[in-house]
């Protein structure tokens, strides 16, 4: 089957929702439904789990006895260990009822049959679970498409971290990386970590976050051999000149488009415009420049030291 894939990427609380609705009303584009975190719940943990010491393990001790069991905690982690942890991941997220997940691909049957196929190649663990990431995908695409629909648009932004091996698997793929004032980044997370607890960060935390996604992009983006399929767009500049931008977007992705289509994009996702937003919603103002009046004088003095270089190479008033 041939279809390409999109994949929408960047810091968590930087406006990739708001990037994704404004891609899905593309006639050629079926999106996933919700973050697939396709990478981060299987590929991770082969590269994270395989090396680790015990004594790094029993730092996330709780975390590894709810996903893994005792075993791993003391022994350390086999093949077999991770691939079934893959399953029990999915369960713990259904029984959670969280909306992302590997379930906005695949249904729980489908995800151990394809598992099976996926192990039974001559491939080690990366390749492998590649194997599986693929199906899964095609499986998905194969199911859910309509007439005209051949771009599979995936968002996910810790897939931040993944960028090199998401464009070296899929060689038709690309991705469109959105960047955020880090400080702007810090004023979501504390709005969204007051009814959600993997957002309720320090601030310090969400620098390191935000650091780490920047330098991760930055990182694809010096490979030469996949850079031509990376496109940076600043949110700043999506929320000031939103017709110029999408398109510029549309035109790195592809796709045909009148300005009578990206004026009607733009008007039906303005965030002024949406219902429900706030304090305590995923979508909340989308500001510009709201850290000067929402963090503390500490905050913004740890932005300016831990975090100050990069926020000024970047263009970022300091």
């Amino acid at each position: 089957m041939t279809y390409s894939k999109l994949f929408v990427v960047g810091c968590p609380r930087s406006g990739t929702t708001w990037l994704r609705s404004m891609l899905i009303p593309h006639s050629r584009i079926i999106e996933v439904p919700s973050e697939s975190q396709a990478y981060s719940v299987t590929y991770h943990y082969f590269t994270y789990f395989k090396k680790q010491k015990l004594e790094k393990r029993l730092k996330s001790a709780l975390w590894i006895l709810k996903y893994y069991g005792l075993k791993p905690l003391f022994l350390g982690f086999e093949s077999d260990d991770i691939w079934k942890g893959i399953l029990k991941n999915y369960r713990i997220y259904q029984s959670n009822k969280y909306p992302i997940g590997l379930d906005n691909l695949v249904n729980y049957s489908e995800l151990k049959e394809l598992m099976s196929k996926a192990r039974s190649t001559s491939g080690n663990d990366i390749t492998n679970v590649k194997i599986l990431i693929q199906l899964m995908f095609d499986q998905f695409f194969e199911k859910n498409r309509e007439s005209g629909q051949d771009i599979l648009l995936e968002k996910t932004p810790q897939h931040v971290r993944y960028i090199d091996v998401i464009l070296n698997q899929f060689p038709e793929a690309k991705v469109v990386e959105i960047i955020r004032d880090g400080r702007d980044v810090c004023v979501s997370y504390q709005a969204r970590g007051k009814t959600q607890y993997w957002a309720n960060q320090s601030t310090e935390s969400v620098i390191k976050i935000w650091k780490q996604a920047i330098r991760n992009g930055e990182k694809a983006k010096a490979n030469p051999e996949i850079s031509d399929r990376i496109y940076s767009v600043r949110y700043e500049n999506l929320r000031t000149s939103p017709q110029e931008e999408l398109t510029k977007i549309f035109d790195f992705v592809g796709l045909d488009y009148d300005q009578a289509f990206v004026d009607k994009i733009i008007d039906r996702t303005d965030i002024s415009k949406i219902k429900n937003k706030g304090e305590d919603q995923h979508v909340r103002k989308g500001s510009i420049g709201e850290w000067k009046t929402r963090l503390s004088s500490e905050d913004i003095a740890l932005w300016e030291e831990l975090a100050g270089d990069m926020l000024s190479r970047l263009g970022y008033e300091v």
